[in-house]
């Protein structure tokens, strides 16, 4: 209901209303949602949910799979912020993935990765947004007030095998900030993450930097 509310990725968007904002935040947050099994309820039938927070790196994955089973032995699926190689490059050379420069044109980079047989996936302020008397808006809410994150961070990388895996704990680590996303990714076997700083700065979880790509 908040994403919607502030229309990301419409053709307009405009910051909401204080009095609407309040109004949907009724309608948001884990504690309206129980799974129980495979079964998943809502508190009431105001509640509603979307998965664009996993469905890319979800839809990777099978997509991996789907090439495995053909046969396929080197590939890379692009799905836009998401990223999943399947295997190596021929010649035993890895692939050379670049972590987009935040708000800057596409093909500028602020560093690259050699990837083999994993995932990268970014999080981050610049790709669905909006500025509104010199504000920068991003899709990335805050649940507990309804507005999008101001942490300090422009961008999260995560490096993992499952691209599902990397595509949650992206967007979950940018929302913790700095400090604990890092914590959280630190504590998670096989996966690395990257983080950028409003100064431009990138902040590296133990073995991260091992993947940066020499020039």
């Amino acid at each position: 209901p908040l994403s919607r509310l502030w229309d990301f990725s419409g053709s307009d968007p405009h910051v909401p209303s204080e009095e609407a904002i309040r109004k949907e935040l009724l309608k948001v947050g884990y504690e309206r949602v129980a799974v129980n099994g495979n079964t998943v309820v809502f508190a009431d039938d105001l509640v509603s949910m979307d998965l664009g927070a996993i469905a890319k790196g979800y839809i990777a994955d099978r997509m991996k799979e789907y090439l495995k089973e053909q046969g396929v032995e080197s590939a890379i699926i692009n799905l836009g912020g998401n990223v999943l190689c399947l295997g190596e490059r021929p010649g035993n050379k890895p692939f050379k993935i670049g972590l987009q420069k935040p708000f800057a044109e596409r093909s500028e980079t602020v560093a690259a990765l050699d990837i083999r047989d994993m995932s990268v996936v970014s999080s981050g302020v610049y790709e669905r947004h909006f500025e509104e008397n010199g504000v920068n808006y991003h899709h990335i809410l805050n649940p507990s007030t309804g507005w999008p994150y101001e942490n300090g961070l422009t961008q999260v990388t995560i490096l993992s095998e499952q691209s599902v895996d990397g595509d949650g704990l992206s967007t979950a680590c940018f929302a913790l900030g700095l400090k604990e996303g890092m914590e959280l990714a630190q504590s998670l076997e096989g996966v690395y993450a990257v983080f950028v700083t409003e100064d431009g700065t990138l902040h590296y979880s133990k073995g991260a930097e091992a993947f940066i790509s020499s020039p």
